[in-house]
């Protein structure tokens, strides 16, 4: 029976998850007690966006130690008594689970009579290396690429001397900022900035612009044979009435609090494909 057990043990610590150390977030329970312990101080101190949680504290003398953390609708998902410790105390690296894009544990820890209570926000970690585009008509109607991603439709006559933003949306589920396009003298400049209040950063930017639908139609693809250029740079769009524009860009950003995704469809952007198709057509025959 011993030999047993003992193998079961094995057995799960093979298959338990591996983890580096960077990804456990330690607190000491002592600390948070005489720091401002106040509403305040726990909503915006205690916020993890790693996958393990750690628990010391100082102990003044030799007591018993228990350590329990609720889910958000109060049922326990970790308990252990720790027997009577003495020196320092220190948990185990408890995973907590993540839910969407945040879940709030209560972490309570005794310590004799004396016990200590706070929540822990767990966050999703900063996202690195993301896609993001502005919003406008779906990729996959315009050119028929395979992705969630968008471009922008411009009627270059009634944007001149004037500009349209638009949302920034990143990874498919995330606005994280805005697009602004502005036409003067026949020119357009593309630029992007991340909103107030997300800790984001846009990190590389290419920007497509076709003239034509023939050119639109090729936008997501290798062989686009419009213009290619940068955030930030002008472009003469050579007396055209209409613009297909998509902004490929590449993000960083902490998904906390960042808002869900519009949808990438902007109204008006169909009419303004049909005319752009209409347009072409009419070059071409003229």
């Amino acid at each position: 029976m011993k030999r047993f057990l003992i193998l079961l043990v094995t057995m799960l610590l093979c298959i338990a998850p591996a983890y580096a150390a960077e990804d456990v977030f330690t607190v000491d329970a002592q600390s948070i007690a005489e720091d401002a312990w106040d509403e305040s101080f726990i909503a915006s101190s205690l916020t993890s966006d790693r996958s393990y949680l750690r628990v010391t504290s100082a102990l003044v003398e030799d007591a018993q130690v228990t350590l329990s953390i609720a889910g958000e609708n109060g049922s326990l998902v970790y308990q252990r008594d720790y027997g009577v410790c003495s020196g320092r105390f220190r948990s185990e690296d408890i995973y907590l689970r993540l839910t969407g894009s945040q879940t709030t544990y209560h972490v309570s820890l005794w310590i004799g009579d004396s016990g200590y209570s706070f929540p822990l926000r767990r966050v999703m970690p900063r996202l690195t290396g993301n896609a993001a585009c502005s919003v406008g008509y779906p990729l996959d109607r315009l050119s028929g690429a395979n992705t969630w991603k968008s471009a922008t439709l411009l009627d270059v006559n009634a944007l001149e001397g004037s500009s349209l933003t638009v949302p920034l949306h990143a990874s498919g589920a995330y606005e994280i900022g805005t697009v602004t396009f502005t036409v003067s003298g026949g020119s357009l400049t593309v630029s992007a900035a991340i909103s107030d209040g997300v800790d984001g950063s846009i990190d590389q930017s290419t920007v497509y612009v076709a003239t034509t639908a023939l050119e639109a139609e090729k936008l997501g693809k290798k062989n686009f044979p419009g213009t290619t250029t940068k955030l930030n740079k002008t472009v003469d769009l050579q007396g055209t009435p209409y613009a297909a524009v998509y902004v490929n860009l590449t993000v960083s950003f902490s998904p906390a609090d960042v808002p869900g995704s519009p949808a990438v469809t902007l109204d008006g952007q169909d009419a303004t494909w049909q005319r752009m198709l209409t347009e072409t057509a009419n070059e071409a025959i003229g």
